[in-house]
């Protein structure tokens, strides 16, 4: 269990695969922002297609051999709007040939700031900002939080609280070319992350959820096939099969759902965690006194996990029945293309 980035579903309220949002190419624009130097000496200029997230930025990188920018590493920005101090790192992430050759670093709503955040995360700079940096400003909704219990409230500028994201952007631009700050705005074509059942625009959330290390388990999965063990009928999606597999990432397992197996994991008053089939199993396992209070998580697996378990639910496991001994392992399994991800490698 962590607190990690995942694709969320701002109608559904709940993370979704990778495998479940739909990119497309759609017309979209970049706008430039100026970003002041905190000691005055003038500015520099950052662009991005998502504005309202600079409300959480972290810092803004460059190439570590980057030579327009390489004095400023180390130096500090007020952040436009709410006056807050980023620093400014060096991260060979950057692409000096893209953009200003700035980019900034926001690593609670895009995958691959974290990535560099999670780089930087125990530097100095970074330690003294809210939540070492790591500010998650949206609601499940996607609109700028207001939660008063919120830690990092206080760092959101109190016009944009409670704003819809995409009106949030709108605003926020706004409050940018007013303050002198709005470089330009130019077209830009970019890829939509969208849910497949909603069309929602997806957001990289912030949230606590459940994930399965599986490139450990995927290690034996891929050698079957190699050595022939599992055959793929026609032999070319074996190739889809390794793609998927040799890149596989922790499998996020929780949802956010009304219907499923339910988490196997329990919790006392204090937060701490309990993970056992069932409850009494829990109790024995820790020892836990028979009056300590526990409340089952409510997320439930998701749907591609509780369907890998098929051949086990079906015949009867974990009884040694007459079904499991004939068909377990089968031997045969005709299946659509679309599912080697979902549910056949699994």
């Amino acid at each position: 269990r962590g607190k990690r980035l995942v694709n969320w579903d701002p109608v559904l309220h709940t993370a979704v695969s990778d495998l479940e949002v739909i990119s497309s190419e759609e017309e979209g624009s970049m706008w430039h922002m100026r970003y002041p130097l905190a000691d005055g000496s003038g500015h520099i200029v950052v662009a991005t297609t998502r504005p309202e997230t600079m409300l959480c930025d972290a810092a803004v990188a460059v190439h570590p051999d980057d030579s327009r920018y390489q004095h400023l590493i180390g130096q500090m920005i007020t952040l436009p709007l709410s006056g807050r101090q980023i620093p400014i790192i060096a991260d060979t992430y950057v692409d000096p040939e893209f953009g200003t050759g700035c980019v900034k670093i926001t690593p609670a709503h895009d995958f691959n700031d974290y990535q560099v955040w999670q780089r930087h995360k125990d530097t100095a700079a970074l330690q003294v900002l809210p939540n070492n940096g790591l500010i998650n400003i949206f609601t499940v909704d996607a609109k700028i939080i207001t939660n008063p219990d919120s830690e990092i409230l206080n760092v959101i500028p109190t016009a944009y609280r409670g704003l819809d994201r995409f009106d949030a952007r709108q605003q926020i631009v706004a409050d940018l070319e007013a303050a002198g700050l709005l470089e330009s705005i130019k077209p830009h074509r970019l890829m939509v992350p969208r849910g497949d059942r909603t069309q929602s625009v997806i957001e990289p959330f912030l949230t606590d959820q459940w994930f399965v290390k599986a490139a450990p388990l995927a290690e034996p999965a891929i050698k079957a096939v190699e050595n022939g063990d599992i055959r793929f009928v026609p032999e070319n999606w074996a190739n889809t099969y390794f793609d998927w597999m040799r890149n596989i990432q922790d499998w996020c397992i929780s949802r956010q759902i009304w219907w499923g197996h339910r988490i196997p994991a329990w919790y006392d008053a204090q937060g701490n965690i309990y993970v056992a089939r069932n409850e009494a199993e829990a109790r024995e396992k820790y020892s836990l006194a028979d009056d300590l209070a526990l409340t089952q998580d409510n997320d439930v697996l998701d749907t591609w996990f509780s369907s890998a378990l098929w051949p086990f639910s079906t015949l009867g496991w974990p009884e040694q029945t007459q079904e499991l001994a004939t068909f377990y392992p089968t031997n045969v399994l005709v299946t659509g293309f679309d599912i080697i991800f979902f549910w056949v490698a699994r």
